[in-house]
């Protein structure tokens, strides 16, 4: 013979199981950009090209005073590639363009100062007037992030405002 609740059981164990659906419904609702930016740091991104992200830092004037350049490792709707190389040709485009010669200066020196490669890791550092520009990387796996710095300009330590996307 089968066990049988009663039925005032029964109704207090389906609330309890309807009230608990509810509240997990509620909870799993999809957070908004002001959700988020209440729990996290937000940070603002720029895709360069197809795969290749900048995020920046800004000084409290709003200029960028930072910008760091990577490959993106999730591409929807392929799947993921952990590949981290820039091409050199993209490397040189994209500096021109953020960071064009007139802006960057003069070379402060020919040679890379504050550069080496050591175990196979990679640290090389452009000095211009107005900017450094830096690569670190790993020789072994190719992995490479270029950073960009405007001298001259200090980056606020304030939490950067999130942007709203038209698209």
């Amino acid at each position: 013979m089968l066990f049988q609740l009663p039925m005032q059981t029964k109704i207090l164990t389906m609330g309890k199981i309807s009230l608990l659906s509810i509240a997990l419904a509620i909870s799993t609702a999809g957070q908004t950009a002001t959700d988020l930016a209440t729990k996290y740091h937000p940070v603002s991104a720029y895709e360069l090209r197809p795969g290749i992200l900048m995020t920046a830092r800004y000084a409290d004037d709003g200029q960028i005073c930072e910008a760091v350049i990577e490959t993106r490792h999730y591409h929807p709707p392929t799947g993921i590639d952990l590949r981290s190389t820039i091409a050199e040709s993209t490397e040189r485009e994209l500096i021109d363009e953020l960071a064009p010669p007139p802006i960057r200066g003069k070379e402060t020196s020919r040679w890379l100062k504050h550069s080496y490669l050591q175990g196979g890791i990679l640290h090389l550092e452009h000095d211009y007037e107005n900017v450094l520009i830096v690569t670190d990387g790993d020789q072994n796996s190719g992995d490479e992030i270029l950073t960009i710095h405007w001298k001259k300009r200090t980056c606020a330590n304030s939490k950067p405002t999130a942007v709203a996307s038209n698209k």
